[in-house]
């Protein structure tokens, strides 16, 4: 359960570029391949419909000179993709996902939660975007108030707890 004042972050698989020497997420090459792809397809859409407003020809005849003019645009781009390093990273991320599936898993049922992992794995555009409980409500996480007698407990905390990452039931323990 998320109450109102927890946060999450997403889970934003990381490594270690050698090559840039820092840490970067595994994201940004698995999107980088998906917005190269929705591109290329917007791009096909808009050069057949300029080249019929000019040329008044009919899709048929523009649509082969269309992807000709994409293809070639599109394909040094597509080149400078490696293609091991980018199963590489879409692998951790399926890691991440199974690994978030199978925690969620314990609250909800099977495709629920696959479908909440797969949400906060691929959804977020950076490692600090934070969700908070309207965020993660709206994708199905499960969220409640605390009671007033909590709520004056966190109240209490709150300024002493700077950034604290907390994971599982916070549960008070008989003495």
């Amino acid at each position: 359960m998320l109450a109102d004042y927890a946060e999450l972050g997403p889970l934003d698989a990381q490594y270690y570029d050698r090559e840039r020497e820092q840490i970067a997420s595994a994201l940004d090459e698995v999107q980088a391949l998906e917005r190269l792809h929705a591109f290329g397809l917007e791009a096909i859409d808009r050069t057949t419909f300029f080249f019929m407003e000019r040329s008044g020809l009919k899709i048929t005849n523009l649509l082969p000179l269309s992807l000709e003019y994409v293809s070639d645009m599109m394909r040094p781009l597509f080149e400078k993709i490696d293609a091991v390093h980018y199963t590489q990273m879409a692998r951790t991320l399926k890691v991440a996902e199974e690994y978030a599936t199978r925690l969620l898993r314990a609250e909800y049922p099977d495709k629920k939660a696959e479908h909440m992992a797969r949400h906060l794995v691929e959804k977020y555009p950076t490692h600090d975007f934070v969700i908070d409980r309207d965020e993660a409500a709206s994708f199905g996480l499960k969220t409640e108030s605390p009671t007033p007698e909590v709520a004056e407990i966190l109240d209490t905390i709150q300024p002493y707890l700077g950034r604290v990452t907390a994971f599982g039931l916070v549960q008070e323990v008989a003495q």
